[in-house]
């Protein structure tokens, strides 16, 4: 090279830089690496990513620029470029360039990649190993000094870095590229290689990322254990909550109902009187049923009296029972429901209409437990555990005079207070499944709710409670034609988000009479209960009707028969 052109070199461009012939060797130097090479020397490999560059560049013909150059000359960029006259004894020539808003860039960068918990390394298109942060050389238990600049098969060949690699496999495919590795000292990683690519979608970096999953894997199974744990726990609790009454489940979700359980199964142990309070059909029955089935007399009989549902003058026969002549009809001798539950347990539903006649002799009992027939002198001891329950308020019935308030302290010894199911709403899931698993089970169907019908089933104040839901679970098991139940199925009272009926009223058409409102819900009777029972025979005996009868409306309405056509004069 002449003297004029190193000269210009020296004091053109840059602050420092290097020439090198065909064959790498430097030809002049310049700048800040003026003390770092000798001319007719291969350019010294210390400067790696240079070095590198510079053979590359031979190699492709191709320029290339660094923003990352390696101690002392961190801060710098260079440009390596062909030279553009090709009869010059130089071939390439490398500027180097300070950058200062580059150099906090590139700080801040090396930053963000150092304090990766994920081990992060980079290579070029040739698998030549240029970066490689804290976490990837503790993972792979090596020096960044062992690892930068070589190429990735020489390290491994020395055990540094696994095989097979992401990284090849990403240089050969050009594709992302996961591994599930282990690492020679046990520890398991999840390797994904990522390539980069220039505007001219040549393969430029692949960027490699190196996750150390064997603390995932032992938190994993640390969390596979608490949940057994936790599972064993639920099952445990779950026998608390979900006890078997005469095989019914009473489902307690909601800390309230859970903590009615309790009081019920803590009362079970001992013999005194509990009363049960709650709205109609929140489940007073079972709660009873389940007091009496885990006490000392669960072996005895449990009798159940529903004081409502019989005739004030029939009440005190069917509790204290009758002697023979006792009144017209009185035939034979009868005990009545108290003599039955010797030994056992009495359960009184809708105490709050028993009428003042039968609440006196009641009181009585309750005090000695005697008691006497009608029609007969001779009083007889019985041995029952009373437990009483009521929808009333029985606070209010004995200020409004209704029901005697000795009565009412002798029944209140312990009351318990059964939620309505609008109070429950954690059970409500719950127990919509298991009403509709009992029904398809009995009916030998299968049948499940579409998440929409859930969530308005959900959203309905359930006036009727438990009651309601199972009743509604039937229905909807019975008159659904596929398996799958879905709001269509909803009856309008529950679409319109109201318990109280009037939504229901307000849905039917205004041109519609009374006579085909009530032909309307015949018809949806009659399908419900061809359904249920199928043969005619049957149908009329559960509904109260003739057979001839019950085949005229099935012919009528078109159920399970050709529909007839009719005028609009034909009457039932």
């Amino acid at each position: 090279m002449t003297t004029a052109g190193a000269y210009s070199l020296q004091t053109g461009i840059g602050e420092g830089g290097v020439a090198v012939d065909s064959s790498g060797r430097v030809v002049t130097s310049w700048g800040v690496l003026s003390p770092y090479t000798s001319v007719g020397q291969t350019f010294p490999d210390a400067f790696a990513a240079l070095s590198h560059a510079l053979i590359t560049s031979l190699a492709t013909d191709r320029a290339q620029f660094l923003f990352r150059l390696d101690p002392p000359l961190v801060g710098y960029m260079a440009w390596i470029s062909p030279c553009a006259d090709l009869s010059a004894e130089y071939r390439r020539i490398a500027i180097i360039m300070s950058n200062r808003p580059l150099e906090e860039l590139t700080r801040e960068h090396d930053a963000i990649i150092d304090s990766s918990s994920d081990g992060l390394f980079v290579c070029d298109a040739g698998g030549r190993i240029l970066r490689v942060n804290p976490a990837s050389a503790r993972i792979n238990h090596a020096t960044p000094e062992q690892l930068e600049g070589r190429d990735y098969l020489d390290v491994a060949a020395q055990g540094l870095v696994l095989l097979p690699s992401a990284t090849l496999e990403a240089i050969r495919t050009q594709k992302q590229v996961s591994l599930l590795q282990e690492t020679r000292n046990g520890r398991k990683l999840i390797s994904t290689a990522i390539p980069v690519f220039d505007d001219q979608q040549q393969l430029i970096r692949v960027v490699v990322s190196e996750r150390d999953i064997t603390e995932l894997e032992r938190l994993k199974r640390d969390l596979e254990d608490q949940r057994e744990m936790g599972a064993q726990f639920r099952r445990q609790i779950s026998q608390l909550q979900q006890q078997q009454v005469g095989g019914r489940p009473i489902i307690a979700e909601s800390p309230v109902m859970t903590v009615t359980l309790k009081q019920a199964q803590r009362l079970s142990q001992v013999d005194s009187t509990v009363l049960l309070l709650g709205e109609s059909g929140t489940g007073k029955g079972l709660i009873a049923e389940l007091i009496h089935a885990g006490s000392l007399r669960a072996e005895q009989p449990m009798v159940t009296l529903n004081c409502g549902a019989i005739p004030e003058p029939l009440i005190e026969a069917e509790l204290f029972g009758y002697e023979k002549g006792a009144f017209t009809g009185a035939v034979a001798n009868k005990p009545g429901h108290l003599e039955l539950a010797h030994k056992g347990t009495v359960f009184l539903d809708e105490i709050a209409e028993l009428p003042p006649s039968a609440q006196v002799k009641l009181l009585r009992f309750l005090e000695n437990g005697g008691l006497t027939r009608l029609g007969s002198t001779r009083q007889r001891q019985v041995d029952v555990r009373m437990i009483a329950a009521t929808n009333r308020d029985l606070a209010e019935c004995v200020k409004a005079g209704l029901f005697r308030a000795d009565l009412y302290y002798r029944l209140s010894v312990i009351p318990i207070l059964i939620p309505p199911l609008r109070q429950r709403r954690e059970c409500l899931v719950p127990l919509l499944n298991s009403s509709l698993q009992f029904f398809s089970a009995r009916d030998g169907v299968r049948r499940q709710l579409s998440a929409a019908a859930l969530d308005a089933l959900c959203a309905y104040s359930w006036p009727g409670n438990v009651r309601e839901l199972m009743n509604l679970c039937e229905r909807l098991v019975v008159m659904s034609d596929g398996p799958l139940i879905d709001v269509s199925h909803l009856p309008a009272v529950v679409l319109s988000g109201n318990g109280n009926g009037d939504e229901a009223v307000a849905n039917w058409p205004a041109q519609m009479t009374m006579n085909q409102i009530l032909a309307s819900v015949e018809r949806e009777v009659l399908c419900l209960a061809h359904k249920r029972y199928g043969r005619q025979s049957a149908i009329a005996e559960h509904l109260g009707m003739s057979q001839p009868t019950v085949a005229r409306k099935l012919r009528y309405y078109g159920i399970g028969v050709l529909r007839v056509v009719r005028n609009e004069q034909d009457t039932l």
